[in-house]
This record gives C-alpha cells, structure tokens and sequence, in this order.
C-alpha cells in the first residue's frame, strides 16, 4: 500500500497557471498570513494565503508561487499553489518559465 502511494506522488501532474492567474517569486513575508511578491508580469503584488491553505502550504522567502489577483483591486492577490524544486525544473524544462529570469526575481 505504501509503494502504491509513493508511485502516485511522483506520478503528480505539473499545475501550471490559468490565463487569469501569474507566476510569482514570494519577497517577504509580512505576517498574519499576507506576503509581498514579485510577479513575471512586473508588477509587486500583496499577497494573502487563503484559509483553507495556511496549514497546508508552508511557504518561504523566494519560493515560486502562483497567485491570482484581484478584479476589484490588482495590487492585490491571493496565494493559490507553491511550487516545489522538481516542479520548477519541469516548469523551466517545457518553456513556460524563462530560467534566467526566474534567478533574476529571486536574486
């Protein structure tokens, strides 16, 4: 049963991002759950990670993430998926996510 479990984990399908949401790298976190990030499309987003997913995704200082901004205020967003290394390198791997400049919002 166990290595039934451990095949399906590796076996996890890439999420890759929605038209209506961005890829980005978490800058500083600020506390009670808001965070600052640095977004692909430029733009310097507050973030705040949703209840359901606070206990379940411990997110850090320059982990990529995926966020999904606000219609009535696009300063703003909230925090839908983190990625994970081996994640990452696929993301770089199929072209969705330009390595250099990903290195470069980390920086």
């Amino acid at each position: 049963m166990t290595k039934k479990r451990a095949e399906q984990s590796q076996v996890k399908e890439l999420r890759k991002p929605e038209p209506y949401e961005v890829i980005c790298v978490v800058k500083k976190l600020l506390g009670a759950e808001h965070v600052q990030v640095l977004c692909l499309d430029g733009k310097e987003r507050m973030g705040r990670i949703p209840g359901k997913y606070k206990k379940r995704m411990w997110i850090k200082e320059g982990d990529v993430v995926i966020v999904q901004p606000w219609d009535f205020q696009p300063n703003k967003c909230d925090v839908v998926y983190r990625y994970e290394d081996s994640e990452l390198r696929k993301l770089v791997e199929e072209g969705i996510v330009d390595k250099d400049l990903l290195e470069q919002l980390r920086g």
